[in-house]
């Protein structure tokens, strides 16, 4: 990591230090790199910096397992990720379709899936969008075995923008 002042530059492409990135681990429970990028805009540019931003995260959290290691569920978090894939295509695309919306599956780590939003009624409350989102949630969780958690990407960036002055 360069260092700019006395503190630590991670991101060279957004000029984010070190103590913006931990802050933002810390005050968001932040557990992947993609989810430290939709708040800091860190390793949104090149990428060169995912090495030292997972340094930080393993540091604050421990390191995390590699993608092909069965968890306590008995499952690896590429099964996990092939099957919540599957049970998007098959099951829930439809709903999508006929509610405007789409879905990107960012990646599935543990019990936390990574995803983004787009089209009609995303980041209202709407009760249709919840409803969807929670069914979603559901769908997941039983695809996987155990209760799964969905990280938003969309609220995170926009807690992100939010906060900056």
């Amino acid at each position: 990591m360069a260092s700019t002042g006395g503190e630590n530059l991670v991101c060279r492409c957004f000029v984010v230090a070190e103590g913006v990135v931990r802050e933002a681990i810390a005050d968001h429970q932040l557990r992947q790199v993609e989810e430290v990028t939709a708040v800091t805009r860190a390793g949104g540019g090149c990428s060169s910096c995912w090495d030292d931003i997972q340094k930080i995260l393993s540091e604050v959290w421990g390191a995390p397992l590699p993608r092909n290691v069965p968890d306590a569920s008995g499952l690896s978090s590429a099964q996990k990720r092939d099957r919540v894939a599957r049970a998007v295509e098959h099951e829930l695309q439809p709903l999508f379709d006929r509610n405007g919306l789409s879905m990107q599956l960012v990646d599935v780590s543990g019990d936390r899936v990574l995803v983004r939003f787009f089209g009609a009624g995303v980041g209202t409350v709407a009760p249709s969008f919840l409803a969807i989102k929670r069914h979603l949630v559901r769908r997941m969780s039983d695809a996987c075995g155990q209760k799964m958690t969905m990280v938003e990407l969309n609220v995170l960036e926009g807690l992100a923008k939010a906060s900056k002055p």
